[in-house]
């Protein structure tokens, strides 16, 4: 079986293409799975390819939707933490971070992934988030293990084939932070926003000199009213859909996370899902969906 081309009913190109009436990934993967044969709605064929998906070919989408399940929705409440899945960290970008009370790092190391980049990761997560956990397949345990003896700063989770996370090593909390680092996560509406809350209001200077400006302003406080104000920032600017991620079954919360998806787009995800049945294997046109909405 072709596990690698199900994962990819699950990325934001194809869900945009299913939103939008185009059916033919789709109607592949119904033909060349006999799994999906006795199946009767589009959430019953989500929630079945999840389920291969995790016993089969656990990738970095599984594991992130591991994660939305069990700690943002399992163990937090979406009315008060948010989940951000690529948040750019210097040249690196963080898999997924929670922001609650603390903000918790989740960089992701499936069976198909190297550690090769990990240490140059680790340096930036571990200065700018309260946590940083390493999420990784039994593969890597054994250099996980070694590393953090060596470097302590990190704590280690098994992502392991029943599609459950457990908690290896605690991550230590981090009590240094490179406010530097951090402040060129922001976006000019966020780094504009915390000037404010600095001052009381937004640099009075040339556009130029708006980035600078608010830079110094970062930078000048104490590292950890910074890390404050970076995830009080962040967790309010880059809230998630909690209506949309609700309406979503258990397979596709990540997908309502991680992937930038327009307004309608999303109506016509959660309206298939729930109300279109399967005939002859799938060949079933969500266009007139489509289409009677945006008329």
């Amino acid at each position: 079986m072709n596990y690698k081309y199900l994962a990819k009913l699950f990325t934001s190109t194809e869900i945009t293409r299913l939103a939008s009436g185009d059916m033919s990934l789709l109607r592949d993967i119904l033909y060349s799975f006999p799994q999906f044969d006795n199946l009767n709605t589009f959430e019953d064929i989500f929630e079945t390819a999840y389920k291969l998906l995790i016993k089969h070919y656990p990738n970095e989408y599984v594991v992130k939707n591991t994660i939305a399940n069990n700690v943002l929705i399992g163990k937090h409440s979406m009315n008060t933490a948010s989940m951000l899945s690529e948040l750019r960290i210097g040249s690196n970008k963080a898999d997924c971070v929670i922001i609650n009370g603390l903000s918790t790092c989740y960089e992701i190391k499936t069976q198909f992934d190297s550690l090769k980049r990990l240490p140059e990761q680790l340096d930036a997560y571990t200065s700018s988030f309260d946590q940083t956990y390493v999420v990784a397949h039994e593969n890597h345990l054994k250099a996980l293990y070694k590393y953090q003896e060596e470097f302590p700063t990190f704590g280690i989770i098994h992502a392991n084939s029943n599609g459950n996370l457990s908690q290896k090593v605690k991550a230590p909390l981090n009590t240094s932070f490179n406010t530097e680092l951090m402040f060129h996560t922001l976006r000019k509406g966020e780094y504009t926003h915390i000037a404010k809350e600095i001052q009381g209001y937004i640099p009075n200077v040339m556009p130029t000199e708006l980035f600078n400006e608010c830079k110094k302003l970062f930078c000048s406080q104490k590292e950890q009213d910074a890390n404050e104000l970076f995830k009080s920032t962040l967790k309010h600017y880059r809230r998630n859909d909690h209506i949309f991620i609700n309406a979503l079954p258990k397979s596709m919360k990540n997908l309502g996370i991680s992937y930038k998806i327009h307004k309608t787009h999303k109506s016509n995800i959660v309206t298939c899902l729930l109300n279109n049945q399967l005939d002859n294997k799938g060949i079933t046109n969500v266009l007139p969906i489509y289409e009677r909405q945006t008329v």
